[in-house]
C-alpha cells in the first residue's frame, strides 16, 4: 500500500486545517523533488548551468578538453608563429627596401667594369611581390584570424559561430590550405628552374600545382557554403550543426580528399628534388658528410609537410566515418583531434616552409639551401630532357 502526501498529511492534520497542511506539506514535498532532479542531473553530467546547455557527445578521440583549455594552448600556438612570422616578413622586405636605398645611392657613380657589375647584379634582391613574400603574407593573416578564433573561445569557453568559423572554416579550411600550396608550388617553381639532369617531364610542372589549384578551389568553395549555411541558419549549437549538417559532411570528405592529394604531390616534389641533387655533374665531387647536409636541408622539410597533411587528411576521414557509422560520437572535441588535426599539422609545415624559404628572393637559378658552385653546370656535356 502506498500514500501519498496528501493523504498523510490529513491523517496528521486531523481535519479542521488538514487541506491547507496537506497543500503545504505537497509543495514542499515537490520542491524537495525538484532539486534533488536537478542534483541528481548536475552530478551525473544531464545538466549544465553554463552558456552551453546543450549535451555534449561522447568523443572518439581521447579524453574532452573544456574550450577554454583548447583556446588557451592554441592562441600560445598561433602567438609564437605569429612573432616569428612578423620577424621573416619584415626580413624579406628588408632586403627588398635595402635593395631600393642601393640603388638610389648608385646613381650618379661612375659605371663598374663588366666583372664587378656582373657580381653586383648576382647578388641583387628580387623586386616586387614574389612567391615567398606572398607565402609570409598568407601566413601572417592565418595566425590573425586563428588567434582572433582562439581568443572568442578563451573568453567564452563555448564553440560558437564566430569562433568555429574563425578557426575550423576560415583558418584551417581556406588560409591555411592556400598558403601551403603556395609553398608547394614555389617548390615547384625552383625545382623546374633548376633542371641539373633531370629526367621528369615538363608537363609534370603544371600539371601537379594544376592539379593542387583545383583542389584549394574545391576546399574554398566548400568552405564558403559551409560559412554561409552556418551563419544563415538557425541553428545556435555548433555540436547540433555538425551532427546533422549535410554540407558539413561534404567539406570534411573534401578537405580530406585535398589534404591527402597536397601530401602525394608533395611527396612526388620531393622526390624530383632528390633526383635533381643527386645528379648534379659536380654532386659526386662533394663530401659524403656535405652530401648528407644538402640532402637533408631538402628533404626533411618536404617530408615532414607531407606527412602534417596526411595527418590531417586521416583525421579528417576518420571524422567523416565517425558521423556516419556513429552518429552519437564525434571526433571534433577529444585531445586526439586537437593534437592530430588542428595543432601538429599548423605547427610542423609553417616552421617547415619558413625554414625552406629563410633566404630572401635572389634572380633565378639556384635551389635553396644548395651553393652556387655546385649548381653550376658543365656547358661542354649537352642534356637531352624529354619534353
Amino acid at each position: 500500500m502506498s500514500l501519498d502526501a496528501s493523504s498523510i498529511a490529513m491523517e496528521r492534520g486531523g481535519g479542521g486545517d488538514g487541506n491547507a497542511e496537506a497543500s503545504a506539506y505537497t509543495g514542499e514535498s515537490m520542491m524537495y523533488a525538484q532539486h534533488a532532479t536537478i542534483f541528481y542531473a548536475q552530478q551525473n553530467g544531464y545538466l549544465h548551468t553554463d552558456v552551453d546547455t546543450t549535451p555534449q557527445l561522447q568523443s572518439a578521440a581521447g579524453p574532452t578538453l573544456t574550450f577554454r583549455i583548447s583556446g588557451i594552448v592554441g592562441l600560445c600556438i598561433t602567438g609564437i608563429l605569429w612573432i616569428i612570422v612578423s620577424w621573416r616578413l619584415l626580413y624579406h622586405y628588408s632586403g627588398w627596401w635595402s635593395k631600393c636605398c642601393k640603388k638610389k645611392e648608385q646613381q650618379g657613380q661612375e659605371i663598374l667594369g663588366e666583372e664587378d657589375e656582373e657580381v653586383v647584379i648576382n647578388h641583387l634582391r628580387t623586386d616586387g611581390f614574389t612567391m615567398k613574400r606572398l607565402l609570409h603574407i598568407m601566413l601572417w593573416i592565418t595566425m590573425i584570424v586563428q588567434g582572433v578564433g582562439y581568443a572568442d573561445m578563451v573568453g567564452t569557453d563555448v564553440s560558437n559561430k564566430l569562433n568555429y568559423t574563425l578557426l575550423d572554416i576560415v583558418g584551417r579550411g581556406i588560409l591555411e590550405f592556400t598558403t601551403f600550396v603556395i609553398g608547394t608550388i614555389h617548390w615547384f617553381n625552383v625545382t623546374s628552374k633548376a633542371r641539373a639532369g633531370a629526367s621528369e617531364k615538363k608537363v609534370m610542372f603544371t600539371l601537379l600545382p594544376l592539379i593542387l589549384v583545383f583542389a584549394t578551389v574545391a576546399v574554398t568553395v566548400c568552405s564558403i557554403f559551409e560559412a554561409v549555411v552556418l551563419l544563415a541558419g538557425h541553428s545556435e549549437d555548433i555540436h547540433e550543426f555538425r551532427s546533422t549538417s549535410k554540407i558539413h559532411r561534404i567539406t570534411l570528405i573534401v578537405e580530406s580528399s585535398g589534404w591527402g592529394i597536397h601530401a602525394v604531390v608533395v611527396s612526388i616534389c620531393g622526390g624530383m628534388v632528390y633526383k635533381r641533387i643527386s645528379s648534379l655533374p659536380t654532386f659526386s665531387q662533394v663530401r659524403s658528410r656535405a652530401k648528407r647536409n644538402i640532402i637533408t636541408k631538402m628533404i626533411i622539410p618536404i617530408f615532414f609537410c607531407a606527412l602534417s597533411y596526411a595527418l590531417r587528411s586521416a583525421w579528417m576521414a576518420a571524422d567523416f566515418a565517425s558521423r556516419i557509422s556513429r552518429p552519437d560520437s564525434t571526433f571534433e572535441s577529444g585531445l586526439g583531434w586537437w593534437i592530430g588535426n588542428c595543432w601538429i599539422p599548423t605547427i610542423v609545415p609553417s616552421m617547415m616552409l619558413l625554414y625552406s624559404i629563410r633566404k630572401r628572393d635572389r634572380e633565378p637559378g639556384m635551389i635553396d639551401g644548395v651553393s652556387e658552385t655546385l649548381l653550376q653546370r658543365i656547358n661542354a656535356e649537352p642534356q637531352d630532357y624529354d619534353d
